[in-house]
C-alpha cells in the first residue's frame, strides 16, 4: 500500500452542487472504520505505511466540522491553506450556485495548531502550476510557505492545485525546502498518491481506495474520482490564464 493520503474537501450538512463534499455523518463513518481498520493513520514523517487524512483549500468547514470529530477519535491530519485567501471568501472557485464560503482564520488555524492538525501549503492562490512558468510557480510555492513558516512555524507540505504536478513542480518544491507533495504517483515524498473521498463514497469504496484491491473495482474508483474533478475544469482553466 504504502503511504498514501485520503484527500476531503468540505465537511458540511447542507447539500452542496459540487461532487467535492462529504457530510459530517459521512466523515464520522469513514473515521471510526480508518480506526479499526488495518491501515493505520499516520502523519508524513512517520516511518512505514500508512494513510495520511489530508484536507484541501482550508474552509472554515473544517473547523466547525471536522476538527471535533477528528478530536473525538484522536485523529491528526494535515489542511492545506490557499495562502492568500486565509480569513477570506473563495472567490478563487467558480461557484455553480452562487455560494460563497470563507477560508480559515489565522486564530483558528493557531487553534487547530497547538490541538494537533498540521497545516501545509495549498499555494497562494489555488493555480494550475502546470500551466505556469518557472517564476509563477516558485512565487506560488516558495512566497507561501515563507508566510507559512513565519506565522505557524515550519511548512514542510504541498498540496498541488487540482492535483496537476511535472518534473518542473517537483524541482522547485524540492528547492523550496518542501519534505512531502501530495498529488502524484506515489513515486516519491513529493509525488505522495491522494484518494478523492467525496459524497458518492462509502465504507466499500473507502475500503477499496485505502487497499486498491480488487484491481478492477480500484480502476472504477481512479475513473469516478476523475470524473467528478470533472467539476474543477471551470476553476482551472479560469486560474490558468
Amino acid at each position: 500500500m504504502g503511504k498514501k493520503a485520503l484527500q476531503f474537501h468540505r465537511i458540511t450538512p447542507d447539500f452542496q452542487f459540487c461532487g467535492t463534499w462529504n457530510t459530517p455523518a459521512q466523515f464520522e463513518r469513514f473515521l471510526q472504520f480508518l480506526k479499526n481498520g488495518t491501515a493505520p493513520i499516520v502523519m508524513p514523517e512517520q516511518p512505514g505505511d500508512g494513510i495520511i487524512i489530508t484536507f484541501d483549500d482550508g474552509e472554515d468547514s473544517f473547523y466547525k466540522y471536522a476538527f471535533p470529530l477528528l478530536k473525538k477519535y484522536e485523529v491528526r491530519a494535515v489542511v492545506f491553506l490557499i495562502v492568500d485567501y486565509i480569513g477570506k471568501s473563495n472567490t478563487w472557485d467558480i461557484s455553480l450556485a452562487g455560494r460563497r464560503v470563507t477560508h480559515l482564520t489565522w486564530d483558528q488555524i493557531k487553534e487547530m495548531k497547538d490541538g494537533g492538525i498540521e497545516f501545509g501549503s495549498h499555494t497562494m492562490t489555488h493555480r494550475n502550476l502546470t500551466h505556469l512558468p518557472y517564476e509563477k510557480v516558485r512565487e506560488e510555492l516558495v512566497v507561501s510557505k515563507e508566510i507559512l513558516d513565519k506565522r505557524i512555524g515550519e511548512c514542510r507540505y504541498i498540496s498541488y492545485p487540482f492535483n496537476r504536478v511535472n518534473a518542473q513542480v517537483t524541482q522547485i518544491a524540492r528547492e523550496a525546502g518542501y519534505s512531502f507533495g501530495f498529488g502524484g504517483n506515489g513515486s516519491d515524498q513529493l509525488l505522495l498518491k491522494k484518494e478523492g473521498l467525496y459524497i458518492t463514497d462509502t465504507i466499500a469504496s473507502l475500503r477499496i481506495k485505502v487497499y486498491e484491491r480488487p484491481s478492477l473495482l480500484y480502476w472504477y474508483e481512479r475513473t469516478k474520482q476523475q470524473c467528478i474533478n470533472l467539476f474543477t475544469i471551470t476553476t482551472m482553466v479560469a486560474k490558468s490564464r
